[in-house]
Order: C-alpha cells, then structure tokens, then sequence
C-alpha cells in the first residue's frame, strides 16, 4: 500500500507541475520610439563633393514633448552613435564639411562612398529603441588641395624669413585663365577676417615664411607656441573657394621678437629653455640695445649707453647691446609688454639648468662673442640658442667699458628690491653692482 501511495504522490506532483508550465512562461516588451522618419529617404546618395549644397536637413513626421534627438552611426545598430538635440523641432540641418568630420569617424576614407545610419529618438528617452533606422549613402569629399599635406608640421626658420613653403591644388577642370588666391585663417570654416595673397593663373606658389609668419601672429595667442593654420584656395574672381573642405597645417613659428617702438624696430632671436621639471621659459637670446622706451619716447642717455666704435667693430656693437643702469623707475617701463627682466633666481636656475647638461656652460655661451677658449672648440657651444655674450659692464661715470671677460645681465632681487647685475664667469654666477649691465628680458604673458 505505502508503495502505491508514493506512485500516486509522483504522479499528482508531475500534473501539477506540467498544468503550472504556461504561469512561468515570459514575455518581453521593448519600448520603441513612435517617430517616422521623412527625408532623406532609404539608401539615398549624398555626395558632399557638390558645391552648390552647403548643408543637409534630416526631417520626421513628429514632434514630442521634451525633444527629439538626430542620431547618425556607422552601424545599423547605431552603435557608437553621435547625437544632434533638434529641441521641438521637426527637422535638424548639418553643414557639410561636419557631415564630412562624421562619415570620417565612421571609417569612410577621404573620396569614398560608405554607408551611414540615422534614426530619430526622444531626448527624454534616448535609449529606447527606433522606430525606423535609414541607410544612407555618402561619399566624403575629395580635396583639391594637394600641398601641404593636411596636418603637416611647417617649422619656420627665422634665418631664412625668404624661403618658401609650397602650396598646390588641384585645376583639373577650371579655366586655365583663373586666377586664385592662397586664403589663410584660424577655422576651419574660413569665416571671419582672413589673410589672402594673390598669386595669379597657377596651380603651385610659394609663400614665404616671413609671410606665414605673419599670418602666425595674427592669430596666435603666444608668439612661441605652434598653433594649427587652415588654408584653402580661392577663385579671385568668382569669390568661391575651390575645395569645399581647407586644410591646415602645424606652424612652429620663428623664435623671434619684432620690437616696435615708435619709429624704432628692431628684431630679436628668442631662445626657449626647457627645465627638468617640466617648466619652460621664453628669454631673448640678445642683448637688448633699444634706445626707447615701448611708447616711442627716448631712454635718457644718462641711463644707458653703446660700446663705443672706435675701440669694437660694428658687429660687437650689435651683439654687446645696450648698457643700461640700475635704475628701478626705469626698469619698470623698460620691458615691452608681456616682457619682465629676470630675477636673481631665475638667473640662479639657469646656470643650475646648464651645468647639468651635456657641455655644461657651454650650452649658454655664442661660439663667436664669448670670449672664453675652450668655449670655441666645444661641439655643444650654444646649444640652447641663447648666446650669452662677454660684454663686460659699464665702469664709472666716463662710461668706459671693463671686464670683458665675463657676461653681466641686469636681474630683480638683489639688494633691497633694486635692479643689480648677476655678473656669469665661466664657472659660476655672482651679484655684483655695475654703473651699467645688459639686459635680456623673459616673456612672461
């Protein structure tokens, strides 16, 4: 009897379980955006190469409360997608060249037609699935600018403000009378003020790196640090650029300082130090020799002076610069703008810097106007591009020039909060009191 109980306990068990097998059973419901989409339509052909088409417009049917979001992808999954918020409403245009930067996310190369998606979503709701997700055809554009590469780094050489860096593009098709211009700004888009140069019927010019350091200073915000270009090609005539897209191009300025100061300007090599600990300084890698002011107004002769040129040629002149006394009031309005004189410190630092160096000194010192012999023969002689020069220092009220064996610069810090000189041997720094010193100032802005 037990036995059959138990068969009979199994088999109740067993029905009750097959009976309950459609309570467990699950359904799952994803939430599905109810916005249809209206143009473009399925597999459409966008070639951003048509010049006559500046943007394009993606529409839908509907508008909901809290927004819409455009969402463009390289995947019918729109995985990776990128989002344009339309707010209420009902259409959102994208000029072409970002269509451009887009389908170039997405793995189309430059010229070449790929197929991208776009759906629309809530913005409330972005992660709900679409409704309908469209293939859409584009073909990137093709530049018809062919040299310089874009991105390609231009360092321009401030010995050589004449050479020429070369531009071309490609003319196929225009009329060989067409003249063009070589079109500079600071975006992409080529609005606002711009920097044109007239070059004529041709399809290649040169520009020199004067000229596009000219065009640098326009638009940097640090005169020393490199900063990206975009260039494009302009029909003269027409005023229309021949490439829909410009290019760009990496420019390392020149490492020099046109002094402007009043009707005198003079132009100064700069030299940039970079320390261990990651700083960097900007100093002029001449002795200064102005004999004004930044307003245009003239330094008191009482309060500098010149090597005089019957005793050094005219090169030491130039490379000796201006001896100018320890006058504070005067040493705040020395410096340009953006300009200071440096400290003792900092004076401090620098012979630290280089004594640490392969060539010790040695990276500091001109190979021509330091006056010191092992300097003249050593491979690492002014590495560093500043060029310290032994200019000695002004010596008593006749203005005589002594100690032209040492280098003397002009610094903050010493005394009580008035300008001495830091007076470079060979081998070490030194504060000393000078009638007159030389001055090299550091960018500071």
């Amino acid at each position: 009897m037990k036995k059959y109980s138990i068969y009979l306990m199994i088999t109740a068990v067993l029905y009750i379980f097959s009976s309950c097998q459609e309570d467990y059973g699950y359904r799952v419901e994803v939430p599905v955006s109810d916005i249809t989409l209206a143009s473009p339509e399925k597999n459409a052909e966008i070639d951003l190469n048509e010049m006559s088409i500046d943007e394009y417009t993606f529409s839908w049917n509907e508008t909901i409360e809290g927004g819409t979001t455009l969402v463009l992808s390289g995947s019918d999954v729109l995985l990776d997608p990128v989002y344009f918020k339309a707010g209420e409403a009902k259409s959102y245009s994208i000029k072409a060249e970002l269509l451009d930067q887009i389908t170039s996310g997405f793995g189309i190369e430059n010229g070449k037609t790929g197929t991208i998606y776009w759906a629309v979503k809530p913005t409330d709701h972005i992660g709900i699935a679409a409704l309908e997700i469209r293939p859409l055809n584009v073909k990137r554009l093709i530049s018809r600018l062919l040299l310089p590469e874009n991105q390609k780094p231009v360092a321009l050489d401030g010995d050589r403000p004449a050479l020429p860096v070369s531009f071309a593009w490609d003319t196929e098709g225009e009329d060989p009378a067409t003249a063009y211009s070589i079109v500079f700004s600071n975006n992409n888009e080529m609005t606002g003020e711009v920097v044109t140069y007239n070059v004529g019927a041709v399809n290649s010019a040169g520009i020199t790196n004067s000229q596009l350091q000219d065009v640098f200073i326009k638009y940097s915000s640090h005169p020393f640090k490199s900063m990206r270009l975009y260039w494009n090609i302009k029909k003269t005539e027409e005023n229309e650029y021949l490439s829909r897209s410009s290019s760009s191009i990496e420019v390392n300025p020149m490492m020099i300082y046109k002094d402007v100061r009043g009707d005198e300007e003079i132009t100064y090599k700069v030299a940039k130090i970079s320390y261990r600990d990651g700083r960097v300084q900007y100093w002029l890698a001449e002795n200064l020799r102005t004999r004004k002011y930044p307003d245009g107004s003239d330094i008191e002769e009482a309060n500098y002076m010149f090597a005089p040129s019957n005793r050094y040629t005219e090169e030491q002149v130039k490379a000796f610069g201006g001896y100018y006394r320890p006058n504070p009031s005067m040493f705040q309005k020395l410096p340009a703008a953006g300009w200071r004189v440096p400290t003792i410190t900092e004076c401090r630092e620098l012979y630290e810097e280089a004594l640490a160096q392969e060539g010790t000194y040695n990276v500091l010192r001109d190979p021509v106007f330091y006056n010191y012999e092992p300097t003249q023969s050593d491979p690492k002689v002014n590495k560093w591009k500043l060029g310290l020069v032994t200019a000695g220092q002004q010596q008593g009220e006749d203005k005589s020039i002594t100690n032209t064996t040492f280098s003397y610069m002009m610094a903050t810090g010493i005394g009580e909060n008035t300008h001495r000189a830091a007076m470079l041997d060979h081998f070490a720094i030194w504060e000393v009191w000078a009638v007159g010193a030389n001055v090299r100032l550091i960018y500071d802005k």
